[in-house]
C-alpha cells in the first residue's frame, strides 16, 4: 500500500513544512511505504494528485489545513483512491469533524490501519466540491477578512477578530432560497450549507450535521440587532445558538441561493464564486481514512 503525502508549505505560516521530519519518522515507525511531495503552489498540488491517479499510490494524504484537504479532495472525489489528513493548518475543521487528531504519530497510525469512511461531499454549481461548510453572507465577509488580515493571529482568535470587525459595518440583506419544491425570501445575516458541523476554527454552525446522511444541514441566521448578534455569537463555538428564535436549521439535499447583494461563497475556507449558486449533496463519494 503506497502513500503519497503532500505537504503544503504555506499552511499555518510554515508549520506543515517544519513538521516534515516528524512526519517522516512517524511514517517510518509504522513501516509505511510513502513518498513526500512539497507543493509549490495550488496548481502544483492539484496537478500532482491528478498525475498520480493512475499510479500505484493508494493513499493521498493532505499535510496542511482545510484548504489543502479541499483542493486534494476535489481531484480525488469519485476515484478509487483513499484520502487522509495530517492536520497542520490554522483551523483543521474537516479533520476534527472526522475524529482525526493533530498528533502526527496518531495520524500515521490511522494511515497504517487503513480504515475508511465513505463520506458525502457538497458540490456548488455542479463544479466545485467541498467537505465541510459553504457559507454566504456575513460569514463569507468574515472569511474574506480573516484570509487577508495582516495581524499575526491564527485559528479561532483570527476568526473572532474578523467577526467583530465585520460586524461594525455589516447590514442584513435579502436572500432568496429554494429547496424541496418551495421558495422563500428572508432578510438575514447568512446562509450556510453544512455537510459537517463546524468551520472557521471550531464554530459549530450546524452542530448535528453528519457527512454520512446524504443531507445538508442548512443554517440560516436571520436579521438581528448587533447587540443580539454579539450575545448569540459566542454560543456558536459550543453549538448552543440553535435555540435562538433568529436561527433556523433544516435539512435538504439541494439548495438554490441568491441575494440582492453579490456575496461571495466560501467553502472549506476557500473562495469559490459569487451568488447565485446551487448546492447539492453527493452521497458517499469520497473514502477518507479515519480512526
Amino acid at each position: 500500500m503506497k502513500t503519497l503525502v503532500i505537504i503544503n508549505p504555506s499552511s499555518a505560516g510554515g508549520k506543515a513544512l517544519e513538521s516534515r521530519g516528524e512526519i517522516e519518522s512517524s511514517l517510518d515507525a509504522q513501516n509505511i511505504d510513502y513518498k513526500i511531495h512539497i507543493s509549490k503552489n495550488l496548481e502544483d498540488m492539484t496537478n500532482t494528485v491528478k498525475s498520480n491517479l493512475s499510479s500505484d499510490f493508494e493513499n493521498f494524504i493532505a499535510a496542511g489545513g482545510d484548504g489543502t484537504i479541499h483542493y486534494i479532495a476535489n481531484v480525488l472525489v469519485g476515484s478509487n483512491k483513499k484520502m487522509g489528513a495530517i492536520p497542520l493548518g490554522s483551523g483543521n475543521d474537516a479533520a476534527i469533524n472526522l475524529g482525526i487528531s493533530s498528533d502526527i504519530a496518531d495520524c500515521c497510525k490511522i494511515i497504517k490501519n487503513g480504515k475508511t469512511k465513505s463520506i458525502d461531499v457538497g458540490i456548488i454549481n455542479d463544479k466545485y466540491y467541498y467537505l465541510c461548510i459553504a457559507g454566504s453572507g456575513f460569514d463569507s465577509e468574515v472569511t474574506d477578512l480573516a484570509n487577508n488580515t495582516k495581524f499575526p493571529i491564527k485559528g479561532p482568535s483570527k476568526y473572532k477578530y474578523s467577526v467583530y470587525k465585520t460586524l461594525l459595518t455589516f447590514r442584513s440583506k435579502e436572500f432568496t432560497f429554494s429547496y424541496d419544491g418551495q421558495e422563500r425570501k428572508m432578510q438575514g445575516m447568512l446562509v450556510a450549507a453544512s455537510n459537517m458541523s463546524s468551520y472557521g476554527g471550531g464554530m459549530k454552525i450546524a452542530p448535528d450535521a453528519d457527512p454520512c446522511d446524504g443531507l445538508f444541514d442548512i443554517c440560516i441566521i436571520k436579521r438581528m440587532s448587533k447587540p443580539h448578534f454579539m450575545k448569540v455569537f459566542p454560543k456558536v463555538f459550543e453549538g448552543k445558538h440553535t435555540d435562538d428564535p433568529c436561527v433556523e436549521i433544516f435539512r435538504t439535499s439541494e439548495l438554490t441561493l441568491s441575494s440582492e447583494y453579490d456575496f461571495s461563497i466560501f467553502a472549506d475556507g476557500e473562495y469559490i464564486c459569487k451568488l447565485p449558486a446551487k448546492f447539492k449533496i453527493v452521497p458517499g463519494i469520497l473514502d477518507f481514512l479515519v480512526p
